[in-house]
């Protein structure tokens, strides 16, 4: 490709205000040995100043409406995307705290605290994981049906 093929690609932008400083210093200096290149920019700079004396179009009404609309449901979305994560780790947190401390006081009203503190954990141990697989699964549930229960409630709405 030619040095003039070059710049005749970049009239249109240079009409439009689009180059860099080089580029345009380069089509300057050609513009001014080639007539036909002058020419050309010429035409381009008369089309790209009747454009800009073209009324802005407005958007109607409507369409501000529902763009307003859309932009609030989005935010509404992102507002409950935070709140459902803070949630849910304020859940796990809970749900982990509640696990440690209910495993003593488990020990404590049964009568087997000092099982607790037995040397030999394994019993003690799979006690403790069988209540940690409980409260995680009863948990896990409440999360699926708190989805499902918000995603018909966004169907509905």
């Amino acid at each position: 490709m030619s040095e003039h093929d070059r710049i005749c690609e970049l009239l249109s932008l240079a009409a439009a205000g689009a180059l860099e400083r080089s580029e345009e210093e380069r089509l300057l200096s050609h513009i001014r040995s080639c007539d036909a290149c002058s020419r050309e920019i010429e035409s381009w700079n008369s089309i790209a100043a009747s454009l800009r004396r073209l009324p802005t179009p407005q958007p109607s009404a409507v369409l501000i409406q529902r763009t307003r609309l859309l932009a609030e449901a989005r935010l509404e979305e992102q507002s409950e995307a935070r709140w459902q994560r803070t949630m849910m780790i304020f859940v796990v947190t809970f749900a982990w705290m509640l696990t440690i401390a209910s495993w003593p006081l488990v020990h404590l009203l049964t009568g087997r605290l000092v099982d607790f503190f037995d040397p030999n954990l394994n019993r003690s141990w799979l006690s403790f994981a069988g209540l940690t697989t409980i409260v995680w699964l009863t948990g896990g549930i409440a999360a699926v049906l708190l989805a499902w229960q918000q995603r018909r409630e966004r169907r509905l709405a």
